[in-house]
Parts: structure tokens; sequence; C-alpha cells
């Protein structure tokens, strides 16, 4: 088999997480080279994992055992980086959101158009729950779908203050939880119409870790509520003031149906798809009791990782061509993404409901 050599922008937090372990424990990758503003962040990672440390982004993208980039730097810096990577004939996946305005995410789009490489933009929606929830809708397991509800809320990247700084994060809140929501949404209901949004900072003087206080300038509270064709409607609720850590969160849907509902929940690894049916079972599922309500179904999912699929996704697009997400559907989804954030804000402004025309 041959390897196909990863260069990551960025040694920060979501890179030892996420990309770090998941290079080394799938065979069609390798760590080729790491790159960032703290290169002394680098050398710990080089010596666990391989690769090499560039002191700059040209020699780092002029690298010809990088094939891949994975890019994991505040949110700011996405779409640059996206875009100058696709133009050296790298793959790019760049975590979320794609960009912080509607300019730069048609740059990246635009780029990833023309470019014979893969381009995937985080939230990751084609994983094995999502796939099983669309395949619920899809099949009329609900019946018509009418409304749905979201939520996502931890206590915030208190870890990391840059989250809160408008100068280096842009966004706030909605770009670090509420676009989960946003991209599950649209996912598995399609291109959304419109949107009304809200957004305040409710506890401006925030904690670190350590004890230090520090000034939040971004939102740290939204809600949204997205329509689609036929008079479908979702709330978003998204938050950074709940008691919860960033590693125990609350991360639920719901997707109300004429014959039953949809719970979603991506942080139960028991229960992260029941199905209440009380007219008919649903077949290949365990009938249980959930939240006390009796007639649901817990159908059975292969094994999954949320950390690993991303990147596997990743490598089989390279290997085997696009799909779904990593082709033009997806790209044109995330782009959609970038735009519902930008209208919220701008309805939270306004106070005005705002068309969607991104498709």
């Amino acid at each position: 088999m041959v390897e196909i050599g990863v260069g990551v922008i960025g040694c920060g937090d979501i890179a030892h997480i996420r990309y770090f372990p998941s290079i080394e424990a799938l065979p069609e990758l390798k760590l080729a080279g790491v790159y960032s503003r703290t290169t002394a962040q680098c050398d710990n990672i080089v010596r666990r994992y391989g690769g090499k440390v560039h002191s700059g982004l040209d020699s780092f993208l002029q690298d010809p055992d990088i094939e891949a980039v994975i890019i994991t730097t505040p949110h700011p810096s996405h779409a640059d980086l996206a875009v100058r990577a696709l133009q050296a004939g790298k793959h790019v996946l760049t975590e979320k959101p794609m960009a912080t305005s509607l300019a730069d995410a048609a740059k990246v789009r635009a780029a990833a158009d023309h470019s014979p490489r893969i381009f995937m933009a985080l939230p990751h929606d084609d994983s094995v729950p999502m796939k099983k929830a669309k395949h619920f809708i899809q099949s009329g397991a609900i019946g018509r779908v009418s409304s749905a509800d979201a939520v996502m809320a931890h206590r915030g990247p208190v870890h990391a203050p840059w989250f809160f700084s408008r100068d280096l994060a842009e966004w706030g809140v909605l770009a670090d939880l509420g676009i989960y929501l946003i991209s599950q949404l649209t996912y598995l209901l399609g291109p959304a119409k419109s949107v009304f949004g809200r957004v305040a900072t409710v506890f401006p003087e925030r904690t670190l870790p350590n004890g230090r206080s520090f000034t939040a300038s971004v939102d740290d509270n939204a809600v949204a509520v997205l329509e689609w064709p036929g008079d479908v409607m979702a709330t978003i609720r998204s938050n950074w003031c709940s008691p919860a850590d960033k590693r125990h969160f609350i991360w639920e849907t719901r997707i109300y149906g004429t014959e039953g509902v949809l719970f979603i929940n991506m942080s139960s690894p028991d229960n992260t798809i029941v199905v209440y049916s009380p007219e008919r079972p649903i077949e290949n599922a365990t009938e249980i009791s959930y939240n006390g309500v009796i007639h649901c179904y817990r159908p059975s999912l292969p094994p999954w990782d949320l950390h690993r699929d991303i990147v596997r996704s990743f490598a089989d697009a390279i290997v085997n061509g696009p799909t779904q997400q990593t082709g033009s559907a997806g790209r044109a989804h995330q782009h959609q993404v970038i735009e519902i954030i930008d209208k919220i804000y701008e309805s939270s402004r306004t106070g005005r409901a705002q068309s969607l025309e991104i498709r």
C-alpha cells in the first residue's frame, strides 16, 4: 500500500485529539510534516509521530512529501490556507468553519471547484449515525417532517481564550457549536430558504483554568429559526453558558414527523439514534423506553468513531474518489452553512428574517 503523506497546519488542541492519532492509526496515511506559528509545539509532535517541522508556510506547501493538508488553525485563517493549499496542488481537509465570511467561503468553493484535488470541509455529516438518521427520514419512518429542534451547549473552550476574541476568532459560539446543528439539519432536510436569529454575550467575564480572568467579545448564546419549503421549521440553540465541559456536553436534535420522532443524541454512545414510532415497530431495532417514553426503537449501528471516521473519509476520497461530502455537493453544502451563520448575525443586528440564496 502506498502511504499518503499528510501535513498538518496547526498543533493545537484539536490536532492532538483528532488528527495526529488518526493519521497514525490509518495504514494509508503517514505524517509527513507540520507547520505552526508556535514551532515548540511541533517539535514534540514529530518526535512522537514522525515527519518534519517546517519553519514557514511556503516550504510546507512546496514539500513534495506532503500530498494532503489538514488545517486546524484559528477560524479566520481557514479560508486563505485552504485556497493556498489547493492552489499548491494539495488535497485539503479543513476544520470548521470553512470561512468566517461569505466572500471568503465563495473563494474557497471556487478554488475547490477548479482543483482536481479533494476538498473536505467540516462538520462531517456523512457519519454512521447521520446516515442512519437520513435513511429514517427518507424512508418515511417518521412520516412527513414538520419541524425540528437542535441544541448544543457546554461551558465554552476556556482552555483556548482566542475563541472568545473578536479580533482572533471573528465569530463566536455559532462558529464553534451552532455550526454543527446548522450543518446537521441542512444535511438531513436540504437547503433552507430563510433564517431568523438572535445572538448575545451573556457572560463577558470569563475565567481560564488557571484562574486568570479575561473578557469575551464574541457571542456566547445564539438562537435561530430556520425555514424550509413546505413550512418546515427548526429551532437551533447553541451556547457557551452551560456547566458541562467540552468532553461531556449536550448535543441533541429532534426531528418531528407525522408518524414519529427521530432523536439524534451524538453525545450518547448508547442511544445515539432513537425513533419514537407509536403506530408500528421499526425494523432491525430494539424496543426501549427513552426518556420515559414507550414505543421507542434503537437501531443497531456499526462501530463508529467521529474523529477517526473524519480522517478515514478524507483518505478514502483521496484513494477512491470523492463522495457526496468530499465532492461538489459537500462544498456547496458548507457554503450554505456559512451563509446561514452570516445571515443569523445579520438578522440579530437588523431584527429581520433573512432569505438564503446559496445552493
